[in-house]
């Protein structure tokens, strides 16, 4: 009927051949958008696509195209959703990468800030007191296709807060008596000034719990220049810390809210 068609209207058969594809196509996709409705592509949904392909007559490569386009649109439907909710991280991109999805084309660029800026937030709270550079300013974004000035921008807003907030939080550990999570978090405020460092030392109103706190590291037997780093942001004195460390060798170096309580006890 197309053929007749074609030649009622005098077209070419190249043009009559782009019309019937057009047709071809729409009935497809009609279809297809019924049958992969959850983004899944099945071994039994590719046989059921494969015959309807064949009953409109649409060429295999437009066919595959229609298929590919309506998986990645629900795949990148499913995935901005998990992102929302926390779901998706580093790990999770690299292996899309690593399937050869186009990143781009899956997750928005404010979805893949968004997980950079969760990546950032879990490593300065891991506790490891480390920050890689060539990994958070080289490696993570062009996994994440977002620019390395983009990334030292969230890194430093991030680390800004989060280097004071980690002191608070390894003071009220310290009162808590949590020898090891007041170990975590002193990691965590050194991880903050490796990414920023600081310009001057931080401020507590009670100098003897920051002494309390370089003491607790100090018995940890950290990294010479790590400790050298805590004692300069918690404001402990060369002489002080040559004292603590002069007394944590003699097995003798106290820390006074552990003292505190004994006494009271």
């Amino acid at each position: 009927m197309l053929k007749q068609l074609g030649d009622i209207l005098g077209l070419t058969r190249k043009e009559a051949q782009d019309v019937h594809i057009k047709f071809a196509e729409k009935a497809f996709v009609q279809q297809a958008e019924v049958i992969l409705a959850d983004g899944k592509l099945t071994e039994a949904k590719a046989d059921q696509l494969a015959k309807i392909q064949k009953q409109v007559g649409l060429p295999t490569e437009h066919a595959q195209k229609i298929i590919k386009g309506i998986t990645t649109t629900k795949l990148s439907s499913a995935i901005e959703a998990s992102v929302a909710r926390g779901q998706i991280g580093i790990q999770q991109v690299r292996g899309l990468k690593e399937a050869n999805f186009q990143l781009d084309s899956l997750i928005a660029e404010p979805q893949r800030e968004s997980i950079y800026r969760k990546t950032v937030e879990e490593l300065f709270s891991s506790g490891t007191g480390d920050f890689d550079e060539e990994e958070m300013y080289v490696k993570i974004p062009a996994d994440l296709i977002i620019s390395s000035e983009k990334a030292k921008s969230i890194v430093q807003d991030i680390a800004k807060v989060r280097l004071e907030n980690s002191l608070v939080q390894a003071i009220a550990l310290l009162r808590q008596k949590k020898r090891d999570d007041v170990l975590s978090s002193l990691n965590d405020m050194l991880a903050c000034d490796a990414a920023v460092p600081a310009s001057r030392p931080l401020s507590w109103p009670t100098p003897g719990e920051l002494d309390d706190l370089f003491a607790i590291y100090l018995k940890s037997i950290p990294k010479p220049e790590k400790l050298s780093r805590l004692q300069y942001l918690l404001g402990i004195s060369n002489e002080k810390a040559n004292e603590m460390q002069y007394a944590a060798s003699e097995g003798s170096l106290p820390v006074a809210a552990e003292e505190k309580e004994e006494l009271a006890f």
